[in-house]
């Protein structure tokens, strides 16, 4: 149950409910509880990734008061060797840093030193949404080195908010997938961006999922039947499908028996 809240923090309390129903864009959502979180906890720094379990890394990156060029290096390099956010991300709620790592010994941290020390971040927590076994946002917020920590208080406000973050984030996600159902371009371009596939091989799959074989294709992209099954074989070797019935049926959402 949480503490009463004071005017100042029902009004952002209310502005932060009113966001999570009316903003339809998940990376703009993000940045918005962000704004309404740091005037709420009296905190100084935001971010918010997507750990995307193809590529083991976080992406999608929304940040307040943080400086970009060390925000890059933490995705180029100290997300490597972060020893908080893995453990973080497993948590379904909202997780006060130290439960983790003890200040004393994150202050130790390369983590700490070279990446958030940087930035003048000190006492931090992060709340890690997912629908079922997917990530699909966090809220990671942190005060400077001249503020208290946070506070068990502090823990269940975020707690209540994350829920329904979360929530907020699940129905963005059905309503894009709506979309995608009904736009076939789109559900196409999605999944190759999955899997990293090129311009070129996303032509390729998007003709071949139609039904088009390999010299049709070739003749309405100018290239050769050769080139045709180079690109079909990358996508294979890139997705890990095998065949163009079950290409066409994973694109589609189709379970084949």
């Amino acid at each position: 149950m949480l503490t009463t809240l004071s005017s100042r923090e029902t009004a952002v309390l209310v502005q932060i409910m009113q966001d999570l129903t009316r903003i339809g864009d998940g990376p703009e959502l993000r940045s918005r509880v962000g704004e309404r979180l740091l005037d709420l906890l009296k905190a100084d720094y935001f971010a918010s990734y997507v750990w995307s379990a193809e590529t083991a890394s976080d992406t999608g990156r929304v940040s307040i008061n943080m400086n970009s060029a060390n925000l890059a290096a933490y995705e180029s390099y100290y997300q490597y060797r972060d020893p908080i956010t893995q453990n973080l991300r497993r948590r379904r709620r909202a997780t006060h840093v130290n439960e983790i790592l003890a200040q004393e010994e994150l202050a130790k941290t390369e983590f700490f030193n070279d990446f958030l020390a940087r930035d003048g971040l000190c006492h931090g927590m992060n709340f890690h949404a997912h629908e079922g076994a997917a990530h699909i946002g966090d809220i990671r917020i942190w005060r400077s080195r001249n503020r208290d920590t946070f506070d068990r208080r502090d823990i269940e406000i975020l707690e209540a908010i994350g829920q329904a973050y979360a929530n907020a984030l699940r129905s963005i996600r059905a309503f894009e997938r709506q979309l995608n159902a009904a736009d076939p371009n789109r559900r196409i371009e999605d999944w190759a961006a999955r899997f990293g596939l090129t311009a070129r091989e996303t032509d390729v799959v998007r003709l071949a999922v139609c039904g088009h074989r390999d010299a049709e294709i070739a003749e309405s992209l100018g290239i050769s039947v050769t080139t045709v099954r180079t690109h079909l074989g990358n996508v294979f070797q890139k997705s890990g499908i095998v065949g163009r019935a079950t290409l066409a049926a994973e694109i589609n959402g189709i379970r084949l028996n």
